[in-house]
């Protein structure tokens, strides 16, 4: 119990974080809400540094650039196989779940 809140924690301090540096980097073509498929389009283009997934299915794409992208995946999970099937572009991708 203790090692899930230390690591609820940490993922907690890493969103504030980035979310502090977005705006300084260069704007992104992409609204900041997208649907499903729009988000899975953006994850193969190998701009995105980071996805975090909440238990709500709300997804975040954090881009190279500093920027965001949400969106809501169909099911939970579901981030996580498309970065599998992505391949090379998404292989350094930081992966981060509630």
């Amino acid at each position: 119990m203790q090692r899930k809140f230390i690591n609820y924690l940490i993922l907690t301090l890493m969103f504030i974080l980035l979310t502090a540096c977005n705006g300084i980097g260069e704007s992104t073509p992409y609204p900041t809400e997208v649907d499903w498929e729009t988000a899975v389009e953006i994850l193969n283009l190998g701009d995105v540094e980071t996805v975090f997934q909440l238990h709500n299915l709300e997804v975040t794409l954090m881009m190279k650039n500093g920027n965001e992208v949400h969106a809501v995946e169909p099911v939970i999970d579901a981030i996580f196989d498309e970065v599998n099937k992505c391949g090379a572009p998404c292989s350094n991708i930081m992966l981060a779940t509630e």
